[in-house]
């Protein structure tokens, strides 16, 4: 059996169509609303429309409110709710305590139909099960229109308007454009790399100062001796030019890497190149005051400011390379050439 009413295409039908859907929500409203005498429950079922386009989709909601202890069983639907109104999602039940003390269980269906006329569903069941008991409440019986699409008749067909081509723009491309150029980049560094691995040599060559590194490192201390920091409150800041100084020094002096070293790390590369030697002491005392006017909010006495500069001093003086001048080099090598070919 059928809950479906076909709607021939003419003026009368579809007065009739209009006149069911209008006697349907007289008497549903869009929605079934009830009351079980003497056991406390509102139970109900809600259509968000009673009249969709073939195709709509609307949501179905049945709820009831009712005891905590008593165990009401909802309508179960695999497909569809009656022949023509498909399920498309069922949402699980959802309970609300309400302030009365009793609960509201709802359960919503997403359904749609894809047959037009006025669809009829039949009362929903809810099964109230009691102790040896099982009863049953229904909701009334709800109408669902659905209506299709009218086509003009008095009209010629047409053939179907194809895609229009547009010119392709900037931004459709520059994505792509410099995807590409970052890819031959990358493979561009990873060749490098490798044939630098290869030879064994470092992918990145510092570019050496232009003047020896003791130096910039001496003029630099120069400049923190003349500006005595430590007289103006600046302890901190004085202790910091300090030791990127030095830092600097044993960077270029001994092609170490300190500037994000702890003072440990330091002594222990810097024991590396010269073992035991007597400005490693000297060193040590330096960084050490440092940390601790930095970090430990110690504020060292002028003495020891001044014996940290002395010191650094000291430090670079005792390990400068002495270096051979450009124009003794050159002679140096012209007399090696010679005593060569003489021989």
């Amino acid at each position: 059996m059928t809950n479906r009413i076909k709607i021939p295409n003419n003026g009368f039908a579809k007065a009739l169509f209009a006149f069911t859907i209008v006697l349907g929500a007289t008497f549903s409203s869009f929605s079934s609303f009830a009351q079980e005498e003497g056991k406390d429950l509102n139970y109900s079922a809600q259509l968000d429309t009673n009249v969709i386009v073939i195709g709509d989709q609307i949501n179905l909601k049945l709820s009831i409110e009712q005891p905590k202890g008593l165990f009401v069983e909802f309508p179960v639907f695999m497909d569809s709710i009656s022949s023509g109104v498909e399920i498309i999602n069922q949402s699980p039940q959802d309970t609300t305590t309400l302030e009365n003390g009793n609960i509201k269980v709802n359960k919503n269906f997403l359904i749609t139909s894809f047959n037009d006329g006025v669809h009829k569903m039949n009362p929903f069941e809810f099964k109230i099960h009691a102790e040896n008991l099982m009863n049953i409440i229904r909701t009334d019986t709800m109408l669902l229109g659905v209506k299709t699409f009218e086509i003009d008749t008095s009209k010629a067909n047409f053939d179907i308007i194809m895609p229009i081509h547009t010119p392709i723009a900037f931004a459709e491309i520059a994505p792509w454009a410099f995807g590409g150029l970052l890819l031959v980049a990358l493979i561009i560094l990873l060749l490098l790399y490798l044939r630098k691995r290869k030879k064994n040599q470092p992918l990145f060559v510092k570019v050496k100062p232009s003047e020896p590194a003791h130096v910039i490192a001496l003029r630099k201390l120069d400049e923190i001796k003349k500006q005595k920091l430590w007289e103006t409150g600046k302890v901190k800041q004085f202790h910091s030019d300090l030791t990127d100084t030095i830092r600097f020094y044993l960077d270029e002096r001994f092609q170490l890497s300190t500037q994000e070293s702890t003072t440990d790390e330091i002594l222990k590369a810097v024991n590396k190149v010269e073992v035991n030697s007597d400005w490693h002491t000297k060193l040590k005392e330096v960084l050490e005051r440092a940390d601790l006017a930095k970090f430990a909010k110690f504020t060292p006495l002028q003495d020891e400011n001044e014996l940290s500069l002395k010191f650094a001093y000291k430090i670079i003086e005792t390990t400068i390379v002495e270096e051979t001048p450009a124009k003794e080099e050159k002679e140096t090598t012209a007399v090696e050439e010679t005593k060569k070919e003489e021989k």
